[in-house]
């Protein structure tokens, strides 16, 4: 069925395998997770980066004219790249584009304490962070201190440790990172939740912009929050951005791209030796959450599996993740569609315990497979015979 489905595009491995390399996907990643994102800043800090890689591609001649870019996409704060002419798009694939934060409260005792926008998952420790404020004049974030977030025996339980003694109430912190690829490894280190999934996106959606395909790719503002008072505390920029839409365009089906977490192996010295997982290939899972989160019905995960096998005869590495996969946007996709599916890849640390990692391969894989998938869903035949339309 599926052959039937993409025999459209016979030119697709072709133009992916030139155009999503591990360079080209690193260079991708390294622009995004080296802007800081923090929840309700994304369509003026990673947006711009993105709206900057769309326009050196297009600089190179490599992005079709079958792409548009809107960074307040319905005034809703996301950032969409809109493939196709149509209204009512067969597919939506998401991904998150801020990161997690803290918001300080007034300076006492020599430090400021924090509230997270997020939720916590770190040890003890001091780990370094930055402060951001907004700039008028450059319109985006811009560092207003630098110093160490501390965390105590409670992970809720954190302060803002700097010599700057004038920050405002409610000035974003976050922690310093630095995109690097260890080549001999192949593991990417940085801000890898969500840059690595919306790196992803924006690589397939490159490739893609030179094909017959319509598609809504949604970079998600407000996808991290609070999580402890239920489902609606986060992913809220998706929430939005389904509610100002007409039931009429609402997509066949939906996916929705996260780091899909492992628990890595650790020596004596508490060093990590590896992530289990890492380099395999992207993934999919059947649900997030113990169910809490989005759950791919039986005949949309049928489906899946056929686009893996088919993936992976191509020389394209993805499986099913059967182990846990934390809530995502799916929380607010399946509120609109029973379709969801929940794409990932395997990575460790994402609200940084420790430095957050992944791997270069996967990366390579995941946008590969995102592509495939989107293409996949652009048959009406194939949805119609796994009932998704």
């Amino acid at each position: 069925m599926i052959g039937e489905a993409l025999k459209s595009y016979t030119q697709l491995y072709k133009h992916m395998e030139s155009l999503i390399t591990p360079e080209a996907a690193f260079v991708a990643f390294q622009k995004l997770a080296d802007t800081y994102s923090p929840t309700l800043s994304a369509r003026y800090t990673r947006g711009e980066v993105v709206r900057s890689i769309l326009e050196e591609s297009k600089s190179e001649d490599i992005l079709g004219d079958n792409l548009d870019l809107d960074l307040n996409y319905r005034m809703t704060g996301n950032v969409c790249i809109t493939l196709g002419e149509q209204s009512r798009k067969p597919i939506w694939a998401f991904a998150h584009l801020d990161n997690i934060s803290y918001l300080t409260g007034p300076r006492s005792n020599g430090v400021y304490p924090l509230t997270a926008f997020h939720e916590p998952r770190i040890t003890p420790g001091e780990r370094n962070g930055v402060a951001l404020l907004y700039d008028e004049r450059s319109k985006t974030l811009v560092s207003a201190a630098h110093g160490m977030i501390v965390t105590g025996e409670n992970s809720n339980n954190s302060v803002f440790k700097t010599d700057t003694t004038d920050l405002p109430p409610a000035t974003r912190v976050v922690f310093q990172t630095e995109a690097e690829w260890d080549k001999s490894t192949g593991m990417l280190y940085g801000s890898v939740d969500d840059a690595f999934g919306c790196a992803a996106l924006v690589m397939c959606a490159i490739v893609l912009s030179s094909f017959d395909v319509d598609a809504l790719i949604v970079l998600t503002d407000e996808e991290e929050g609070v999580v402890g008072v239920g489902n609606t505390a986060f992913a809220r920029g998706s929430q939005r951005l389904i509610s100002r839409t007409n039931p009429n365009e609402l997509p066949a089906m939906m996916s929705v791209t996260d780091l899909h977490e492992r628990k890595p192996s650790i020596d004596d010295n508490g060093e990590v030796i590896a992530v289990p997982g890492c380099g395999d290939g992207a993934l999919f899972a059947g649900f997030a959450s113990g169910t809490r989160g989005g759950v791919t019905p039986p005949h949309v995960l049928s489906a899946i599996r056929e686009v893996s096998g088919l993936l992976n005869e191509k020389g394209i590495p993805m499986s099913e993740n059967q182990s846990y996969v934390s809530r995502s946007d799916c929380v607010s996709a399946m509120m609109a569609t029973q379709n969801v599916v929940l794409m990932g890849f395997p990575g460790a640390y994402s609200h940084f315990d420790k430095t957050p990692r992944a791997h270069i391969d996967d990366l390579v894989s995941l946008s590969k497979s995102l592509a495939v998938l989107i293409a996949t869903a652009q048959s009406s035949d194939w949805r119609k015979h796994y009932l998704i339309d």
